[in-house]
């Protein structure tokens, strides 16, 4: 018999054969142990879920069972609390000379001596929980601190991988456990006893200090927006070759996942500038097509259709405009504090069809909300000035949006050119143009593939619309019509941001002005310390790119 005893062996020389006290860990390997664990569970549980809502979760029944709501930061801190508790390890192997618990024999794993095999066999697993927790350290990283250097997809996929390894690892380290010892062994983690003391203290004074180097990081992570202070502002008109462009600032921001770019990916480059009353902004970013196809409405010889394919799930991935957004908040908090992930992440208020969740706030505050719609908004020269605040009350026949809503207006604005006829899948338009030959003629030759891109607005001028009635209706089949119809700019609150946007060459250039302090309790004022993110919409509805630093605005 080897020389080491079982852990349930009668101790040599007892009394009567009196059975050896059941095993015992030491204090500091205690807390360590419990601090991965609660980092690895919450990792999962909030990792899982942000998977599922970007539909990367092949396993949908798992959906049910994960973390809903602000989970992108618990993520991040489960994760940062996890890499600190194992580098806490790392020393207390170290300062208490306990390398030997860890080293690995491989003739151990085939040894004829059964108790040898057992923890040959017991070090092989923990070492690959190592692997795993290397491998998910790593991907993890690079998505949030380097994204762009590698493919994110690639990335995701393979931290996805290492996931769904730490769900079969524990369930291996519990049935190796009980295999090494019984339940004894296994319980020893819930039975500390003071030892490495010495060693325990340097641990947590790593942890410490890795918890810090991470918040460090995470802080130097976030860019600083420089707006500089000019003589004359540049003209609005989306093209980048004014003046007080060639010498502002630029801020690139690599953005991540979003529908329909090559690999979910697309950079985007700010720069702003000021007078004393307001500030322009210059955004550009990439896109290899210019989308205006806006659920156009198609005569079909049962009557209008909506070209659509997704759009009853407020899903649409195909016709759809190019969008841009941009939000301000007083927070760097992972989407400025108001992302809900989840099915049903606001307790008492509607289910959100496809599980992506909402967009809310928890604490009551407002994060300011621009929403560049490159046919709607951009067919009127201005941003749709929007807000995510609380949760909205619910209304019986209309989308819920959790905490996201429009800015009030006076007048003005954009309307969608159909009703749903009850019980059909076809719709009745609301308007019909004055003179169709004209507006074909001005829309030219229609590709109605969502993929190829067009060269004007698909919309129609409320001026040039007369209301719909079936004697006007003389169509043929096949026959397109927008499904957008533009009246006059936006007044009130919700026209604060005059834009327009101009598409050349594979890039989109945005320019936007806005009062630094436009008064309303739904914007916030352009002020040193105010955060922005950015997302580009690659004719898709909701599947908008996105970055996990903000930008931090600086008022030189």
């Amino acid at each position: 018999m080897n020389s080491q005893a079982r852990p349930d062996a009668a101790k040599p020389g007892a009394p009567g054969g009196a059975a050896a006290p059941a095993p015992r860990s030491d204090t500091p390997t205690f807390v360590i142990h419990w601090l991965m664990v609660l980092g690895l569970l919450a990792s999962l549980a909030t990792g899982l879920r942000i998977a599922a809502s970007d539909n990367r979760l092949s396993w949908r029944w798992v959906e049910p069972l994960l973390l809903q709501g602000d989970v992108g930061r618990w993520h991040i801190w489960s994760a940062g609390l996890l890499l600190s508790a194992a580098c806490a390890y790392l020393v207390l192997l170290w300062r208490g000379a306990l390398g030997g618990r860890l080293k690995l024999l491989p003739a151990s794993l085939h040894s004829p001596d059964a108790e040898v095999r057992r923890r040959g066999w017991n070090r092989l697993i923990y070492w690959v929980s190592f692997a795993l927790l290397g491998t998910a350290g790593l991907t993890g990283g690079l998505m949030y601190f380097a994204g762009g250097l590698l493919p994110e997809p690639t990335l995701a996929q393979v931290h996805q991988w290492a996931a769904w390894g730490f769900i079969a690892y524990i369930g291996l380290h519990v049935v190796a456990q009980l295999w090494l010892g019984g339940l004894t062994q296994l319980l020893k983690i819930v039975r500390p006893r003071m030892a490495y003391g010495a060693a325990g203290l340097a641990a947590l004074g790593t942890a410490g200090a890795t918890w810090a180097v991470i918040a460090g990081g995470d802080h130097a992570a976030v860019s600083a927006l420089h707006m500089r202070q000019v003589a004359t502002l540049p003209v609005v008109d989306g093209l980048p070759d004014d003046a007080a462009w060639r010498d502002a600032p630029v801020v690139t921001v690599h953005t991540l996942r979003g529908s329909n770019f090559p690999d979910g990916e697309t950079k985007v480059k700010l720069r702003a500038v000021r007078n004393a009353t307001e500030a322009v902004f210059l955004f550009e970013w990439q896109d290899s097509t210019r989308s205006h196809k806006h659920l156009p409405l198609v005569k079909t010889d049962k009557g209008w259709a909506v070209k659509e394919s997704r759009y009853a799930l407020n899903d649409e991935d195909n016709y759809y405009e190019d969008k841009f957004g941009v939000m301000f908040s007083r927070v760097p908090h992972m989407g400025g504090g108001a992302v809900q992930l989840g099915s049903h992440p606001i307790a008492g208020k509607p289910t959100q069809p496809v599980g992506r969740g909402y967009h809310a706030t928890a604490d009551g505050s407002t994060v300011d909300v621009w929403h560049w719609k490159s046919v709607r908004s951009g067919g009127i020269g201005q941003i749709d000035d929007n807000h995510f605040g609380p949760p909205l009350p619910a209304e019986a026949g209309k989308r819920y949006t959790g905490g996201y809503t429009q800015d009030p207006k006076q007048s003005g604005g954009f309307d969608q050119n159909w009703d749903k006829i009850a019980g059909s899948p076809y719709v009745r338009p609301k308007l019909l143009p004055k003179d169709l030959a004209a507006l074909q003629a001005r829309l030219g030759q229609l590709d109605l593939d969502p993929n190829t891109g067009d060269t004007q607005l698909l919309a129609m001028n409320k001026a040039d619309t007369v209301p719909y009635s079936a004697e006007l209706d003389t169509y043929p089949v096949g026959t397109v019509l927008p499904s957008v119809v533009l009246d006059a700019p936006f007044t009130g609150d919700r026209g604060d941001v005059a834009a327009v946007g101009t598409w050349k060459d594979g890039w989109w250039h945005l320019e936007a002005r806005r009062k630094l302090d436009t008064q309303s309790k739904f914007d916030l004022p352009f002020e040193t310390g105010v955060y922005l993110w950015v997302s580009a919409f690659d004719h898709s509805q909701a599947r908008h790119t996105r970055h996990a630093h903000p930008v931090r605005l600086v008022l030189d």
